[in-house]
């Protein structure tokens, strides 16, 4: 589970490195070929040796896009967002204790800047600092105009990371997600793992009965409700919630009955019930 929550935390990083704004101009290859074609017209611009360095590093080439960075570099010394592509570039091959010294650097000129600091907790995450990833994640949220569930999930996740016992301020931040943005349905599935992992099952029942009271459809849940009774050792609830999943997935349009997934669903609840049936004596 330790290794799970690491890797979420990395991969949430990665996912947010490039913007959808850059992806959007189509695939990577062609951009590059468009972004050289203009640097041949303007050889001297550092953003468009920065844009195309970006573009290489969605490629995984590290050599080209190091070449571009320093080029960009050499053309705008004092331009700080180079340090941060740096420190991506390199967190993203796994260098990170090159990455701190480039994100540190950026964060020396911008030190409540949002990206950065979520950028260096994320390094920190890399570099097992994990208390340190927490203080900059925290940092970070106070900063952001505009949190995102992500940013909530990344500390709760950091949290656990440094200590493996501190489920109250893991799930403090994910209810503190909730206040700042709403019912999440990403900050409560997580709210509900971390219930199940401290055999609060409890707990777990309400997070999904109040998710149960928002979702039109309810059979995942349901589902979910019913491994959480098996796991807490209460087979009469788990065997009636499982019967209660089926009679769920009967209400469903037949198109939707028949996707894959919820065949798959129904399938599993069937399997479950066989195994339970005793429980129904």
């Amino acid at each position: 589970m330790k290794f799970y929550r690491k890797t979420l935390l990395i991969l949430t990083f990665f996912c947010a490195i490039f913007s959808l704004e850059m992806l959007a101009h189509g695939p990577v290859h062609e951009n590059i070929i468009r972004v050289t074609e203009e640097i041949k017209a303007n050889p001297d611009s550092a953003d468009l040796y920065l844009q195309r360095g970006q573009y290489y590093q969605i490629d995984d080439n590290f050599d080209k896009a190091f070449a571009d960075y320093t080029q960009a570099r050499e053309l705008a010394p004092h331009m700080p967002i180079i340090d941060l592509q740096f420190a991506k570039l390199f967190a993203k091959n796994n260098y990170a204790n090159s990455a701190l010294i480039y994100v540190n650097q950026y964060l020396d000129k911008q030190p409540k800047n949002l990206k950065g600091l979520m950028s260096r907790a994320a390094i920190y995450t890399q570099l097992k600092e994990d208390s340190l990833a927490v203080l900059d994640f925290e940092a970070a949220i106070a900063q952001a105009k505009k949190p995102v569930p992500e940013f909530y999930l990344d500390i709760s996740t950091a949290v656990l990371a440094a200590d493996s016992t501190n489920f109250e301020d893991a799930i403090k931040w994910l209810h503190k997600g909730e206040e700042a943005i709403g019912f999440n349905i990403v900050l409560r599935s997580h709210a509900i793992e971390l219930a199940i992992l401290q055999s609060d099952y409890d707990q777990a029942i309400i997070n999904v009965d109040e998710i149960l009271e928002k979702m039109k459809r309810k059979e995942k849940w349901l589902f979910k409700k019913a491994e959480i009774y098996e796991i807490a050792n209460r087979p009469k609830e788990a065997y009636a919630t499982y019967k209660a999943t089926l009679q769920s997935i009967k209400q469903l349009p037949r198109h939707t009955r028949g996707t894959r997934s919820v065949a798959e669903l129904q399938g599993k609840a069937a399997l479950k019930i066989i195994k339970l049936e005793k429980y129904n004596e």
